[in-house]
């Protein structure tokens, strides 16, 4: 696709062929590569759209940077590589509104743009709010994600501000202002942090107030950091670049714990955490809850005769049919082995007994392909509906019902009376 390209422009043929190289191995993107001002013309003659440009500011036929003009009249976000920067070559490089700008050192800024271009292709699923009261900044804060590939979204005002994340409760970043009419920075902060933590949505405060303690302040409401008004267009994207990435970070750590390092599936950690919760709604008549068993009929004879890495494709391949066939309200989860476990919501025993026997059933037209071999398999659920005094013990019922499955030939689902 289109979007998926990247231009390279780069008179040095081998660091030209260095960044393409890394950039589609690395980033599962297509490039593009001139190695000259018309080369790259011709290119784009042809087609314009790409997602992102990586220019060398002196080329052999345009020294004085024209590949730039070149490329962002064709309204590519463009990254700019040069081999000396001094205050008039940063000033004049920012003054054309590029993504940013790379001194080539070694490899160390090879692994700088492709940091970039990574960062820059997460962005964009990145929601971003700006809070400032005059439009002047808020257009130039809005530009400055723009160009990094933020969704972006404004308010006016704190009160404003607070309706646009009920709007968008997945927003990932906020950055506000201090000095703002009917609810200035600190009341917004004060007011996020009562239903979004630090690790679940960054706060940068910011402000032409010269006070001393005004970024304390901030920092005590719980914002994630303070930018000082004017700044400097590098300070702001690695102060955003930053505090996004400390939330993303978080954020894996914390889908780490809960996961299955195979399938990708909860883990039985999350599974009792989760579960409960469900169990006690359920308990209170608030919602109804099935729970089965899942098992691989025949697993150890999968691996005996294929070896384990086809029994960890067998696994995967039950894990994913498992995830689809169930909504994204229901739990399902990886117990140990060969079993998962599967919460339905909001189901009665009807309900249950269609699920479940619907994926007994795909699962059993499926087929795994590995090593050149086709291979089928087929599983057994126990199914527990009726509303126990914990969630262990509907658990436990289910691996009863699980029991007979197996019992009395495998491939069928057996659910409580």
């Amino acid at each position: 696709m289109s979007e998926q390209r990247i231009l390279v422009v780069e008179d040095n043929k081998a660091v030209a062929r260095l960044i393409s190289s890394r950039v589609t191995q690395e980033l599962d993107f297509m490039t593009m590569v001139a190695h000259s001002y018309e080369e790259a013309r011709g290119i784009l003659d042809e087609s314009d759209i790409f997602f992102l440009a990586i220019l060398d500011l002196n080329l052999p036929d345009a020294p004085d940077g024209e590949i730039v003009d070149l490329v962002l009249s064709r309204e590519i976000p463009s990254i700019v590589l040069t081999g000396t920067l001094d205050d008039e070559v940063r000033k004049r490089i920012l003054s054309k509104n590029v993504v940013d700008y790379i001194v080539k050192e070694g490899m160390h800024a090879i692994d700088y743009v492709i940091h970039l271009i990574r960062r820059l292709r997460n962005n964009r699923k990145i929601k971003a709010l700006v809070v400032d009261d005059t439009a002047t900044f808020r257009h130039l804060i809005s530009r400055l994600l723009t160009q990094h590939k933020f969704n972006v979204i404004t308010a006016n005002d704190g009160i404003d501000a607070l309706d646009k994340v009920k709007q968008n409760p997945d927003l990932k970043l906020i950055l506000t202002d201090y000095e703002m009419p009917n609810m200035n920075g600190f009341e917004l902060v004060s007011e996020l942090r009562k239903d979004y933590t630090k690790d679940m949505m960054a706060i940068i405060g910011l402000s032409a107030n010269t006070s001393e303690t005004l970024s304390a302040q901030f920092l005590k409401k719980g914002a994630n950091d303070f930018l000082s008004k004017p700044f400097l267009n590098e300070e702001f994207y690695c102060r955003v670049t930053q505090n996004v990435e400390i939330v993303e970070l978080i954020n894996e750590i914390r889908e780490a714990s809960i996961r299955d390092y195979l399938t990708g599936l909860y883990n039985r950690r999350y599974l009792y955490d989760i579960g409960n919760t469900l169990h006690s709604n359920a308990m209170r008549d608030n919602l109804s809850i099935a729970v089965g068993m899942v098992d691989i009929d025949y697993f150890k004879k999968i691996n005996d005769t294929y070896g384990h890495d086809v029994g960890d494709i067998a696994l995967k391949h039950v894990a994913n049919l498992l995830t689809e066939h169930v909504r994204k309200s229901d739990v399902v989860s990886r117990c140990g082995g060969e079993e998962f476990c599967v919460i339905l919501t909001n189901v009665n025993r009807q309900r249950a007994l269609l699920v479940f026997g619907k994926i007994r059933k795909m699962i059993e037209k499926s087929e795994i392909h590995a090593d050149g071999k086709t291979i089928k398999l087929t599983i057994s659920c126990g199914v527990c509906t009726s509303i126990k005094n914990s969630l262990e013990s509907m658990i436990k019922k289910a691996d009863e019902m699980l029991y007979e499955a197996k019992e009395s030939g495998r491939n069928r689902v057996v659910i409580d009376v």
